[in-house]
C-alpha cells in the first residue's frame, strides 16, 4: 500500500470514527491557499478543523507528536482564511485524530 493509500485509509477511518462520536462531517481534504484541512466537521454549533495523523510504528515518534508548532500555525492560518469566507461568526475548534497502528484516538480541543 502506498503512502497516499495509507493516508486516505487513515482519513476514512477517522471520518467514520468522528461520525460515530456524533460529529457531522462536512468536507474532507479541503484545499485552501497555503494548505489543506483533513476533515471539517460540526460538533453542535462549533466548526471543528480536524487534523488526522497516522503512524504504523513509533520509529518516527507518535502520531500526536507529528502535529508540531509549524503544523498548528499552518492550520490556524488556513482555518481562519476558510472561516472568514464561509462562516465568519463561527466558533472554531481544533481537534486531532491520531491513528497509532489502527486504533483511533480523538484529542478534542488539541490546540
Amino acid at each position: 500500500m502506498s503512502a497516499g493509500d495509507k493516508g486516505r485509509a487513515g482519513e476514512d477511518r477517522a471520518a467514520a470514527f468522528l461520525e460515530a462520536a456524533g460529529y457531522r462531517v462536512l468536507q474532507r481534504n479541503v484545499r485552501v491557499p497555503g494548505g489543506e484541512i483533513d476533515v471539517l466537521c460540526l460538533d453542535g454549533a462549533t466548526l471543528v478543523v480536524v487534523e488526522v495523523k497516522r503512524r504504523d510504528s513509533a520509529t518516527f515518534g507518535s502520531a500526536l507528536g507529528a502535529v508540531d508548532a509549524r503544523k498548528r500555525a499552518t492550520l490556524r492560518r488556513i482555518a481562519a482564511d476558510y472561516a472568514q469566507i464561509v462562516a465568519p461568526s463561527a466558533k472554531i475548534r481544533f481537534d486531532v485524530v491520531t491513528l497509532d497502528g489502527n486504533r483511533p484516538t480523538l484529542h478534542r480541543n488539541a490546540f
